[in-house]
């Protein structure tokens, strides 16, 4: 466990603290595995590339007839043909959900933005976008009229969700967006899909894309006498589709306001991140000693080798504690939190997997759960 707070200390190392909620945005970025049975996403890309050759061979070939064929024909002169269509051996395949996502709600100046920011920055493919100028088309996809082309044919344009596919789609001031444009990414969400029918355009657009979502209360200060959904004045449908949910808060806390302004003025003073720093200078340590943590550089490709080497699979032990777990918050349900439901489950699971990525293993143990 200590080298894992040694890697969890280089997520927004400016910040101070909160150490679970850095733990808690590496494992978003860092994602579940899929099912055993199912193909892992670099083996996706090649089975999306060979349908068109799969749709174009001559198994796909339609059945011949004879026009004026023998009386003596079972068929009335029809020849069946013995091979069957590839769409009747193709198994119907159903995707689960890999990608986590996380929603950050509290008071104002508690490093929501940051957090928001750096999982932009580490993630190699990634799309920024804020909730005041964000509309249902902008984060799904529009319909656009090409002006170039005769006819002025209507062409789709993907927004941010379609955008970030295999990615990360980090949206500030969450709650600033309209009812109507929220209840548009639900599908996107759960399925990973985008559903279109726009101006005589039928499509379905990937949206496999891990929601960093950021908040302020909806009274300005968050209310803890509240229920969180009162507070955030989301529903139930779109909550429940969060992995994770962090209420961050600004209380006065002696000890705690003197480690973070000793924190802030060294950063000050001398050039760097100032995390566990050495308080001896002129000594020449490694970026990493005297940082105290990895660099960016560093950090992205350690995420990166694990989400391609490791493809954790739960065992026994953790999937009778994670029962455990769950059964136990179904029971507690209805206590004026938010609702407990399947999906809840799945979360844990997900986030278990990443876990044991994260501490650079194939199995899912107890520690992960």
């Amino acid at each position: 466990m200590a080298a894992r707070d040694y890697i969890v200390r280089s997520v927004c190392p400016k910040l101070y603290g909160m150490h679970v909620v850095k733990l808690g945005l590496l494992l978003v970025l860092i994602g579940g595995a899929p099912l055993p049975g199912e193909e892992s996403e670099g083996k996706r890309d090649e089975i999306d590339g060979d349908e068109e050759k799969v749709a174009n061979s001559d198994d796909e070939a339609p059945v011949a007839f004879k026009i004026g064929g023998d009386d003596n024909d079972e068929y009335g002169g029809q020849q069946i043909s013995n091979k069957k269509p590839n769409s009747a051996n193709k198994p119907m395949k159903i995707r689960k959900r890999t990608q986590s996502h996380i929603l950050l709600i509290g008071d104002p100046g508690t490093g929501k933005s940051q957090f928001l920011r750096f999982a932009a920055a580490l993630s190699p493919r990634s799309v920024l976008t804020t909730g005041t100028g964000s509309s249902r088309a902008g984060l799904t996809c529009a319909a656009v009229r090409d002006g170039s082309t005769a006819g002025s044919e209507f062409s789709l344009e993907a927004g941010a969700l379609a955008l970030a596919d295999r990615g990360v789609c980090c949206i500030d001031e969450f709650g600033c967006m309209s009812k109507e444009d929220r209840t548009s990414i639900h599908e996107a969400m759960e399925q990973q899909t985008i559903s279109v029918a726009k101006a005589g355009i039928i499509a379905k657009l990937n949206a496999r894309a891990s929601v960093v979502a950021v908040m302020n209360p909806a009274g300005g200060i968050y209310d803890e006498n509240i229920s969180i959904e009162q507070n955030s004045r989301l529903g139930s449908p779109l909550l429940s589709r969060f992995d994770l949910i962090f209420v961050m808060l600004d209380q006065a806390e002696e000890q705690r306001d003197v480690n973070i302004a000793h924190f802030l003025l060294q950063q000050s003073i001398i050039p760097g991140s100032a995390y566990d720093r050495p308080l001896d200078t002129e000594t020449k340590f490694k970026e990493d000693d005297i940082n105290g943590h990895w660099s960016m550089e560093k950090l992205r490709s350690y995420v990166s080798t694990v989400r391609e080497k490791f493809q954790p699979t739960l065992t026994p032990e953790a999937s009778d504690l994670l029962y455990k777990h769950y059964n136990l918050c179904r029971q507690q349900n209805g206590d004026g939190q938010t609702i407990v439901t399947v999906r809840f489950l799945e979360s844990l699971m997900r986030l278990s997997q990443a876990h044991a990525r994260l501490m650079y293993r194939d199995q899912v143990l107890l520690d992960d759960a």
